[in-house]
């Protein structure tokens, strides 16, 4: 009987992970794009602690996201593999950090024609950013949740 227990416990526990993972993504992506938003408008300068706020909501998201990336090969989640991968190509757009979106793309495409599509969209507004589109975030790739206005900057 126990064992049966950990294993249900180790169920659980995984989906809370993933749900909780999916939720600091979102909450990156919100709060980085609000950021980028703000600079853009007003070319607002951020204060240590809102940089550092933002900072480690970032690194959770991508530390925690690649951490279940990294279970690819061990379970058979490729909704999930995929999601984290798209969050990490939105996040990384956000960050600027290009070569990186192309790279997540790259995975993504892996995932068959969803997988396929994601990619479009977010090889889409790399394109845009890249080519001086202002308002390249589409609707599609946005947050459901309304986000924390929390700054940063990637240096």
């Amino acid at each position: 009987m126990y064992m049966k227990f950990g294993f249900l416990s180790k169920i659980f526990e995984g989906a809370l992970s993933i749900e909780k993972t999916y939720n600091e993504c979102d909450k990156a992506l919100g709060a980085l794009r609000a950021y980028n938003e703000k600079q853009e408008k007003e070319n607002a300068t951020i204060s240590a602690a809102d940089k550092a706020e933002l900072d480690d909501t970032v690194n959770i998201a991508i530390e925690n996201a690649t951490r279940i990336i990294e279970k690819e090969g061990e379970r058979n989640w490729p909704g999930v593999f995929r999601e984290m991968h798209k969050n990490l190509a939105n996040i990384y757009l956000e960050l600027e950090e290009y070569d990186k979106v192309r790279e997540k793309c790259e995975h993504l495409q892996d995932y068959g024609e969803v997988g396929k599509i994601d990619a479009e969209e977010v090889l889409k507004n790399l394109y845009e950013r890249e080519n001086g589109d202002s308002d390249s975030t589409s609707d599609e790739s946005q947050p459901n949740e309304s986000k924390q206005n929390v700054a940063v900057d990637d240096s």
